[in-house]
């Protein structure tokens, strides 16, 4: 008998017969999908067997997966006795659920509830097709709208403060995502419960940044059937656009939202492309959260087929043990966090770079004798060469998740101000590694079985896992570059003089020497550096950029935004305003942002353009000395609260968090407050993040 679980509503396939369970599994299916076909895969004839009942499966050895995990996590820490109430909702007993077809499986039954035998397994069901193939009008709902319906769905379906866990694929990860919002910002204590009450989300495939491919399968086949008057999903298909507002502030409030409650989350991507389209319908870049707590990993299938499992010891359930370990312990706290902090450039500008012929030709290929895939971008201090190089990081990645073939691209930001690992040889060749395995599983395998070797090896010594040296990483990661014969790579390191001291010229000869070996190997390796001028280090058959020679366009870019403030009567004085920064800027890019955030100030206060002309050419020229002028002019009270504020950034000995700030800000104000209770109660008391 099928499980009775309807299209478009919240059904729940299983719970346990006692009725009691301690968690909640939600599975929300994505674009043109439905709540039991989405997860249901057909057995291997090898594994087409009677399904074991309850008893059976009682004496059996259970692996656990990261649903289990949870859950029985959960289930230990919640209380003993049943729930006061129950929702009286329509539901199947375990037998039921098990009595399908034997020929396919239904997972999310049929695996996960004897690996989670006390959850509660429930199926959202929404219109979500691109077309139907029928007449009649169909439901123009956008994915917001449906999250709505999900709210109060669950709302109405759950006992409160029950754990719940969030399975979503594809298109369902953006529906999960509103919805936590919406409780997030409701009112109302019952709806508030779900996001207090989350405890994992689990996102196959979601593209959180939007997906072209979806979007143009989408109006490729409305326009081939409007014709015929067969309706379309508009909303759907609008709102499923690249970099499209919505999409992006539902990933800002989740971010922020992870970040508030501290719950579980599991990314997964698809490995394999989808082929009708001939490539992945969620491109890397856009089933990435992009935060450094985010360990994704790859499932070896399509769109379509990264949810469906053919049984217990199908790969994509079972996803590896060692792969996981191996990669964990590439893996390191702070591992994007100088990327992530980093601001986007300013608009229309960067692009002079990727029209340089030095550029150009590393790019491309192009000339590569001459450089042999070295690049090193130079330049001053707040020349701009970090947010330079993000940008070129971000083109790279774009251009790898649109082409056809296998192109693998990976980058380091080096964070002088950061822990250990941040502006170590060893945190980058971690950090180069782990981007590049998990896309490329045959490198993987191959050095999983290194790592498990390792491990047999170091078991012994201590409770700890094993740990990498520099000498061994820098080996894995010449190993995994001469095993790219056919692909294209593209490594972008930034800030190399922010490393530990002494080993800018070792780092350096050492891209040098692999570059070289690539070359000699007929392997596209391409490296692109960023540093400062000094400390000076020559090495042969490398192009080198300066920024401060080639920026001047950027700058004037920027102030021609910046100043769009005064009357065209005054276009000529704002002219002369901007000609004298930019002679004065020396291609200095954040000085001339922080030279313009003054000038505007003094705008905004009612000075003229005379004013300003003259204000500017009493400032001083380099980083250095406006930093010292701008201190010299601050009050006594605020100088004496910044150089407190410089002790504690500087001399911390690990990164300050934003909590431990509030703090700080409140007890180096004068009167210092005695207490907590009297900081709390003071002007100077911070109560949240935002």
């Amino acid at each position: 008998m099928q499980i009775p679980i309807r299209n478009t509503v919240l059904s729940v396939a299983y719970e346990p017969d006692n009725g009691y369970s301690v968690v909640d599994i939600l599975f929300v299916h994505g674009l043109g999908g439905h709540p039991r076909k989405t997860w249901t895969s057909y057995r291997k004839q090898l594994e087409i067997q009677e399904i074991p009942t309850t008893t059976d499966q009682s004496n059996k050895k259970r692996r656990r997966n990261v649903l289990s995990r949870v859950s029985n996590h959960l289930y230990r820490n919640s209380s003993k006795g049943a729930p006061e109430s129950e929702p009286k909702i329509n539901h199947v007993t375990s037998e039921e659920a098990r009595d399908a077809d034997p020929n396919t499986v239904f997972w999310p039954v049929e695996l996960l509830s004897r690996e989670c035998p006390n959850s509660r397994i429930l199926m959202f069901g929404y219109d979500s097709k691109v077309t139907k193939y029928s007449t009649g009008a169909i439901s123009e709902n956008s994915i917001f709208s449906h999250a709505k319906d999900l709210l109060f769905s669950l709302c109405r379906e759950r006992t409160l403060h029950r754990p719940l866990i969030c399975v979503a694929h594809s298109l369902g990860g953006i529906i999960v995502k509103e919805m936590l919002s919406r409780s997030s910002s409701s009112t109302e204590s019952e709806y508030q419960n779900i996001i207090e009450s989350i405890a994992a989300v689990i996102f196959l495939g979601t593209p959180h940044r939007g997906s072209v491919d979806i979007a143009a399968t989408g109006e490729l086949v409305r326009s081939l059937v409007s014709g015929l008057g067969i309706a379309t999903t508009p909303v759907i298909l609008d709102s499923l656009g690249l970099k499209n507002t919505e999409l992006e502030r539902a990933q800002e409030d989740f971010s922020r939202l992870w970040q508030s409650y501290d719950f579980k989350v599991k990314t997964f991507q698809e490995g394999l492309s989808l082929a009708k389209l001939g490539r992945k319908v969620v491109p890397e870049y856009s089933s990435l959260i992009g935060n450094d707590r985010e360990h994704a990993e790859t499932l070896q299938a399509d769109h379509v087929q990264m949810c469906r499992y053919s049984g217990k010891e199908d790969p994509k359930y079972r996803k590896g043990q060692c792969n996981k370990a191996f990669l964990q312990s590439l893996w390191f706290p702070g591992i994007n966090s100088r990327y992530d902090g980093l601001e986007n450039p300013a608009a229309q500008t960067c692009q002079w770079l990727f029209e340089h012929e030095s550029f150009q030709d590393w790019l491309t290929s192009r000339s590569r004798e001459k450089h042999q895939g070295l690049l090193w971008l130079k330049g001053k201090p707040g020349s701009g060469k970090s947010t330079l190089m993000k940008e070129a990081f971000r083109r790279a990645t774009l251009r790898q998740a649109k082409a056809s073939s296998s192109e693998q691209t990976a980058a380091f930001f080096f964070n002088g101000k950061g822990n250990e690992l941040e502006h170590s040889v060893a945190g980058l060749f971690r950090s180069l590694l782990y981007q590049l395995l998990h896309k490329d599983l045959s490198s993987l395998n191959s050095f999983r079985e290194y790592w498990n070797e390792k491990f047999n090896r170091e078991a012994g010594l201590t409770s700890d896992p094993p740990s990498w040296t520099e000498a061994e990483l820098k080996t894995a990661f010449e190993s995994v570059i001469m095993r790219q014969a056919g692909r294209k790579i593209s490594v972008f390191i930034d800030a190399v003089d922010e490393c530990d001291s002494n080993r800018v010229r070792d780092i350096t000869y050492f891209w040098r020497k692999i570059t070289k070996s690539a070359y000699a190997a007929r392997i596209d390796l391409n490296v692109c550096l960023s540093s400062r001028h000094f400390p000076s280090v020559t090495i042969s058959d490398c192009s080198e950029i300066i920024m401060e020679q080639c920026n001047s366009r950027d700058i004037a870019t920027y102030l021609s935004q910046r100043f769009e403030v005064g009357p065209a009567s005054q276009e000529v004085q704002w002219q002369s305003l901007k000609d004298k920064i930019m002679e004065m800027s020396a291609g200095v890019f954040l000085w001339v942002v922080l030279v313009v955030d003054d000038l505007l100030q003094s705008w905004d206060e009612g000075r003229s353009v005379a004013y300003l002309t003259n204000r500017v050419e009493r400032i001083p020229q380099g980083l250095e000395k406006l930093f010292s002028q701008m201190f010299s002019n601050l009050s006594n009270e605020m100088s004496e609260i910044t150089i407190k504020l410089f002790q504690w950034a500087t001399l911390s000995t690990k990164p300050l968090r934003l909590h431990e700030w509030h703090h700080i800000i409140g007890f180096i104000q004068k009167p210092t407050p005695a207490s907590l209770t009297e900081w709390r109660a003071s002007d100077y008391f911070t109560a949240t993040d935002d």
